[in-house]
């Protein structure tokens, strides 16, 4: 059925759909390696990648602007 799909509509599907729940799992391991472990540089680099993913630059929510 893919196949009948077209390219772009295909790459919107990755970006719609893959992308967030990726980075949303990446954030959950990155969870639970800090209950295991707090402050382990594995949990701490999965959070953060979690977060580049969906635009998380480094902000803290609810402080500043």
């Amino acid at each position: 059925m893919l196949a009948f799909l077209s390219r772009r509509f295909r790459r919107w599907l990755l970006v719609a759909v893959a992308v967030p729940l990726v980075a949303w799992l990446l954030d959950r391991a990155g969870v639970a390696v800090e209950r295991r472990r707090p402050g382990s540089r594995a949990g701490r680099t999965l959070r953060q990648t979690g977060g580049l993913m969906r635009g998380n630059r480094g902000r803290r929510r609810g402080v500043g602007w």
